[in-house]
């Protein structure tokens, strides 16, 4: 093996392993978009502030840092009609996107993504 060679393999095995890396990136990020998408489509802002800290309702980012998801699930589908909020089991929109919604969440949560829509969103989406 050439000394060339040896020094190219591990670049070689990087490049390899990158798409990887960046797959699962996109998928995270569409993830995190199709969450922020279902939120404004329900218009949860309305009630639980514009970017989801907490208005007339709690913040939904301390929700799903300090609560359980299976909690979170019981609020968002069944809801608490004494407390003002509804539940959104009959929005096919919601259950079909609530793990994405939660993965939205959860990443501001952590600080993984800032408020507002996720970076590499695409334009034109609300």
């Amino acid at each position: 093996m050439s000394l060339r060679s040896a020094l190219l393999m591990p670049l070689t095995l990087l490049l390899l392993a990158a798409p990887t890396v960046d797959a699962a990136e996109a998928d995270a990020k569409a993830n995190h978009q199709r969450g922020w998408n279902a939120l404004r489509a329900m218009d949860c802002a309305r009630c639980h502030g514009r970017d989801y800290a907490g208005w007339t309702a709690p913040s939904l980012i301390d929700s799903v840092r300090d609560g359980s998801r299976e909690r979170f699930d019981h609020w968002v589908l069944e809801g608490d009609v004494v407390r003002g909020m509804p539940g959104y089991r009959s929005q096919p929109l919601v259950v079909a996107e609530i793990d994405a919604i939660y993965a939205y969440l959860l990443a501001r949560a952590r600080g993984d993504i800032g408020p507002g829509r996720p970076s590499g969103a695409a334009k034109g989406s609300k």
